[in-house]
């Protein structure tokens, strides 16, 4: 009889709330088979940051970022799974996805490792080919940097090292090696600028800008400290500080890495489309496929062309960003905005909309809204972000621009905050933007309402950016209510409720009963409106037409506010073919700020036959889509449906 092992206890703890590996490797497995990368990666984050020397963990990781098209993501796989397992097969897989991320050096370094570690491998021939195409790229960096490459490899390795580590979030492993670069290379101004960068990441502005402005007292024409330099003051709120930068930075032809798409990146933040027009098509004429472009040239070019209207090319620097990076979100979702309808468009957008922000001020506005999200007092999220605004001038300032560029998850956002909070800032800048030809057509009416609302917009009439032109809008900014807009005394009440079941029911003798019933209600209140109305409504169900038509005209003359009285007038002087007079009585009413449902409802069905007695259609669809959304139940909605949607001429309302 055999024996079975006794399974081995594990005498290390694993930590408390770690996720069971086997169990959540399957969870991978099975996302992996169905090529759901975005769930694997999902359950993968967590496993990276448990099981740091895990092989599986990172080989899984490597298939999912590789089959997801994420470059930067495939790249930190490698180097987790060369770290678990420094292997010739791991080194190999770790120098292509530097060599795909532009880090050259690093490359260069980890191929004649891979070789050293398996000089056999298949890969091995095309190893070597590579490095031979990398090494006078060494030489030049090296020479560049003023080093040799006895006394300068290390440094220039540290560097790019460096750059990684800010690739990568990791602000305080960036400034670390940049910090040993320029204690052992103080005058190397890349690192410096790198050191800018990080200041800024870390919420340091005002150091961010001294270390930039520093490099441009020994380098003028800077192409990287420029572009940062307008970055730092822009999303700060202080653009006419940035702008200056910018005249610079396009005059500049100082060598720089990628130095194309640093001058695109920064006049993105000056919304300068023109101006990165031309450097695009200065980069065209040099060539600049065969530079270290990367997919934000592409992308920020396509943004540039969209905005001064050449749709094709940009559609085209698009597809180039995704063939460079299948996974850039930005790119992707340009893309798919532009070939949607023209109302339906956001406009084309360079950035995410918290890149406006600076880091520190997005990381506060984040916290903001998650303290106070979960409560079950809206106010309270209300009250935060009003907090937030008051004490941070610089987002504030940058709001115009995320309305302009932030694309349609910045839009919203402001769109939203406006409607919670709106403050006279907010609803001034909403303003603008309904006005703009930013964001789609059904944002933008969004906005105009709320201006509307707010008495900074005419309510009859506005002229709005709809489908691709500026169009003259009615806009639709009533609030309903179902409350009774005139008040009676008990004994009034009960002879109009019975006066109103008489008339429903139609014919001579039941138009008798309703105008004695009316007749003795007028005796209490003489001057109420919808008793002469109704009385007007009694006499011609008796056939006295003229009687009824002379009350009705005194009901106007002396109650001009009263709705259905003007209502029942404008349609008669639309029988008679007299617009106009229709037109002046409906009109005012538009102006209202309020109406009862019952008040609209007869206001939209003579608002509807005047405007096709005006041959406005599309308005006679756009108030019938109204009515029906406030009033659903209505039974005059079919009629109207029936007409509109046959294009017949419309008979005479019957009554």
């Amino acid at each position: 009889m055999v024996k079975r092992k006794k399974k081995t206890t594990r005498l290390t703890t694993q930590g408390f709330g770690l996720k069971n590996l086997d169990a959540e490797l399957h969870r991978v497995k099975v996302a992996v088979l169905k090529e759901d990368w975005t769930a694997a990666y999902r359950v993968l984050e967590p496993l990276v940051q448990q099981y740091p020397q895990e092989k599986k963990v990172w080989e899984y990781l490597t298939d999912v970022s590789f089959e997801a098209g994420n470059k930067k993501l495939y790249q930190k796989a490698c180097e987790g799974l060369f770290t678990a397992a420094s292997t010739g097969e791991n080194a190999y897989m770790l120098g292509g996805a530097y060599l795909k991320n532009m880090h050259p050096l690093m490359a260069l370094q980890t191929f004649r490792q891979a070789l050293e570690l398996d000089p056999a491998h298949k890969l091995a021939s095309e190893a070597k080919t590579t490095i031979e195409k990398l090494e006078p790229i060494l030489k030049t960096v090296l020479a560049e940097m003023g080093l040799s490459e006895a006394d300068g490899l290390e440094i220039a390795l540290l560097h790019e090292r460096g750059q990684v580590s800010l690739e990568q979030g990791d602000t305080a492993a960036a400034r670390a090696a940049e910090e040993q670069v320029l204690e052992r290379h103080p005058e190397f101004v890349s690192a410096r600028n790198n050191l800018s960068l990080i200041s800024w990441i870390e919420g340091d502005v005002d150091g961010a800008i001294a270390a930039a402005q520093a490099v441009l007292e020994s380098e003028a024409d800077n192409i990287h400290a420029l572009s940062n330099l307008i970055r730092f003051w822009a999303t700060s709120g202080e653009a006419e500080a940035a702008r200056p930068y910018g005249d610079r930075l396009k005059a500049s032809h100082a060598e720089a890495w990628d130095g194309w798409t640093k001058k695109l990146e920064g006049l993105s933040y000056l919304a300068d489309d023109a101006g990165m027009v031309e450097v695009w098509r200065q980069a065209q004429a040099a060539e600049v496929e065969d530079s270290p472009a990367v997919a934000l040239f592409y992308h920020l070019a396509a943004v540039a062309l969209a905005r001064t209207g050449d749709e094709k090319r940009a559609i085209t620097q698009w597809k180039k960003a995704l063939e460079e990076d299948p996974s850039f979100t930005l790119a992707q979702d340009n893309l798919s905005d532009i070939r949607k309808s023209v109302g339906q468009r956001h406009g084309a957008w360079p950035l995410s909309w918290e890149q406006w922000l600076t880091p520190k001020s997005s990381e506060a506005l984040h916290r903001a809204i998650a303290t106070h999200l979960n409560s079950t007092q809206s106010e309270k999220l209300i009250s935060g972000l009003k907090a937030f605004f008051n004490h941070h001038a610089d987002v504030m300032a940058m709001l115009p621009r995320i309305l302009e560029r932030g694309g349609p998850k910045g839009q919203e956002f402001i769109l939203s905050t406006t409607e919670q909070l709106k403050t006279p800032e907010l609803l001034a800048l909403i303003k603008d933007f309904a006005l703009s030809q930013n964001g789609s057509d059904q944002m933008r009416n969004r906005a105009a309402t709320l201006a509307v609302e707010a008495n900074l917009l005419p309510k009859p009439k506005v002229t709005l950016w709809m489908q691709g032109e500026w169009r003259e809008l009615m806009l639709m900014a009533y609030k309903f209510h179902d409350q009774s807009t005139i008040k009676h005394s008990k004994r009034v009440g009960r002879l109009l409720e019975q006066a109103i079941h008489r008339l429903r029911q139609g014919g001579v003798e039941p138009g008798v009963e309703a105008e004695a019933l009316l007749n003795e209600a007028l005796t209490l209140e003489p001057e109420a409106p919808d008793l002469m109305n109704n009385l007007a409504m009694a006499f011609r169900l008796q056939g006295r037409e003229e009687e009824s038509i002379a009350l009705i005209r005194d009901i106007v003359n002396r109650h001009p506010d009263y709705v259905f009285a003007s209502v029942s007038l404008a349609k008669l002087h639309l029988e008679n073919g007299d617009v106009e007079a229709a037109e002046a009585l409906l009109k005012p009413f538009l102006c209202r700020d309020r109406f009862n449902l019952l008040e609209f409802s007869a206001f939209a069905d003579a608002y509807i036959e005047l405007l096709l007695a005006q041959k406005q259609k599309d308005g006679a669809r756009t108030w019938l889509n109204m009515w029906e959304q406030i009033c659903s139940d209505d039974p005059r909605l079919d009629y109207w449906k029936q007409r509109l949607s046959r294009g017949l001429k419309l008979p005479k309302l019957l009554r």
